[in-house]
């Protein structure tokens, strides 16, 4: 940033240079952020800081005392952060700095954005807007070994056992990254149950699912070519609540509870 502001004081001076070279040029007063956009992630039920840099042109013998304003068009709410009024560049300086603080207050799964601006007038000329990305950082520890009971139906003639209630089956659920796993049967025995016979489908089919806050997504390509797509809660009880539905419209919701 501070390569552009030594641009922008070169480019308005050379504005003013006329025949007389010998001319004393003052430096526009001009203000900016340190960058146009910046990350904040904060944690699941706690609030985080930012500190950004607001740099001038130019050095004033005294102090300068810049407005801070909140752009409408943020949308983290406004519950959810504390933002100084104004930011005081010193005397004789060029530089000075604030803090953002953000608590997790109804930020969403997607994140949320506080925009920024410096409030300037016919003396003080601003930089851009600066946007701050702000996302929850949830911890996510779904590993281990379900029961499963399953309620669904097929849209395929062969099943006997169809539709079902409460079909009872044992999975495995593996953690793969920070927040991915992979389930040892994504139809939780359902395709056995329904298939096996009729089509020889008698093996176990691993599904996914990713979790974002509590919220579960995953798709995956089922045995007969046909796309799964995966949705579901942690319901933070040591149960999970997963629904998933193929391409021809079978579908099923279970509930999965933990045993280890």
């Amino acid at each position: 940033m501070k390569k552009y502001l030594l641009l922008f004081v070169a480019a308005i001076s050379l504005t003013f240079v006329g025949c007389n070279y010998e001319d004393d040029i003052d430096p526009p007063n001009y203000v900016s952020f340190e960058d146009d956009s910046m990350d904040l992630v904060v944690d699941e039920g706690s609030s985080a800081s930012l500190e950004i840099t607001v740099y001038a042109a130019n050095e004033t013998g005294s102090d300068r005392m810049v407005p801070l304003n909140v752009a409408g068009s943020s949308s983290l709410d406004p519950a959810a952060y504390t933002v100084p009024a104004n930011v005081t560049i010193p005397a004789n300086g060029n530089e000075a700095t604030f803090t953002v603080e953000v608590s997790d207050t109804n930020i969403s799964n997607a994140g949320e954005s506080l925009v920024l601006s410096l409030g300037g007038d016919a003396e003080l000329h601003t930089g851009n807007n600066i946007s701050i990305d702000v996302t929850r950082n949830c911890p996510s520890n779904l590993e281990g070994t379900y029961t499963v009971l399953s309620s669904g139906s097929s849209t395929d003639a062969a099943p006997v056992n169809n539709p079902i209630e409460d079909f009872a089956y044992e999975v495995e659920v593996v953690k793969t990254g920070d927040k991915t796993y992979t389930i040892s049967d994504g139809f939780a025995g359902l395709y056995i149950e329904w298939y096996c016979e009729a089509y020889g489908t008698c093996a176990e089919f691993e599904g996914n699912f990713r979790d974002v806050c509590g919220n579960l997504s995953g798709a995956w390509v089922g045995p007969f070519g046909s796309d799964v797509a995966l949705t579901g809660t942690d319901n933070g009880d040591g149960t999970l609540t997963i629904t998933w539905e193929n391409g021809f419209g079978d579908t099923a919701t279970s509930t999965y509870t933990k045993v280890e």
